[in-house]
């Protein structure tokens, strides 16, 4: 699994990567909030949208 800067990308970077992962036939699920004091009911709803698609862009 990547460490935490190699998962945080430039706008630039990140269209390049969701294209790849589109050409690939990957599912990309956008899951938007404010996560600063994490707890229970975050956690659920990231899990939530996950089960949505492949991968998860937060």
């Amino acid at each position: 699994m990547p460490i935490a800067h190699q998962k945080i990308l430039t706008l630039e970077n990140l269209a390049f990567k969701v294209e790849k992962l589109r050409q690939e036939g990957k599912r990309i699920v956008l899951c938007h909030g404010t996560f600063d004091l994490l707890h229970i009911g975050h956690i659920r709803h990231l899990q939530s949208a996950s089960k949505e698609g492949d991968v998860l862009i937060t």
